[in-house]
């Protein structure tokens, strides 16, 4: 399991000249690029909260600001090779910057039948997004390490994302 710190944004946006506000919204900060700021330790969080504004003009609109940190804790990092995913679990911290993780057995339910109709090269699958699988760990499974770089969480096999869950998915229209 590896925790990592993120900074929660909670804030309201005023209308200028009026009492209108929005509800409270919830984000978490992010770095320039779309993806969430992450620490390693709950001091740096900290030391970058304090760094973050608590207030914002936006035009006719304003923003009022709260932070917290907050500990995720992810048990998997799930490998995406183009459009499948392939589950796998983090089975030890090396550092802050490099886990080791191995692959997990997934078990397509047997309930989920592919709804094929024509189109593409072969077809199309118009349920693929409902499959769902039963997951194993697979103590004997592939052990890989993977090291987070500028553009997040690489490996050998290609490219992981960080989740509390594991997950797999087949793309049908690929």
């Amino acid at each position: 399991m590896l925790t990592v710190y993120k900074i929660r944004s909670d804030y309201i946006i005023f209308a200028k000249g009026t009492n209108a506000h929005s509800d409270m919204q919830t984000e978490f900060v992010r770095q320039m690029g779309g993806t969430d700021l992450v620490f390693s330790t709950r001091e740096e969080a900290e030391e970058h909260m304090a760094t973050l504004p608590t207030f914002k003009e936006m035009g006719n609109y304003s923003r009022e600001y709260q932070y917290e940190v907050e500990a995720i804790e992810y048990k998997y990092a799930n490998m995406h090779g183009w459009s499948d995913v392939y589950p796998f679990e983090i089975i030890r911290v090396v550092s802050p910057k490099t886990i080791e993780v191995r692959a997990m057995k997934a078990d397509l339910d047997e309930g989920f039948k592919p709804e094929v109709i024509p189109g593409g090269f072969a077809g199309h699958c118009t349920n693929q997004n409902k499959q769902t699988y039963g997951y194993t760990s697979c103590p004997d499974g592939q052990v890989v390490k993977v090291r987070l770089g500028k553009r997040g969480w690489k490996s050998a096999m290609g490219k992981h994302v960080l989740s509390t869950q594991p997950r797999k998915f087949y793309d049908y229209n690929f």
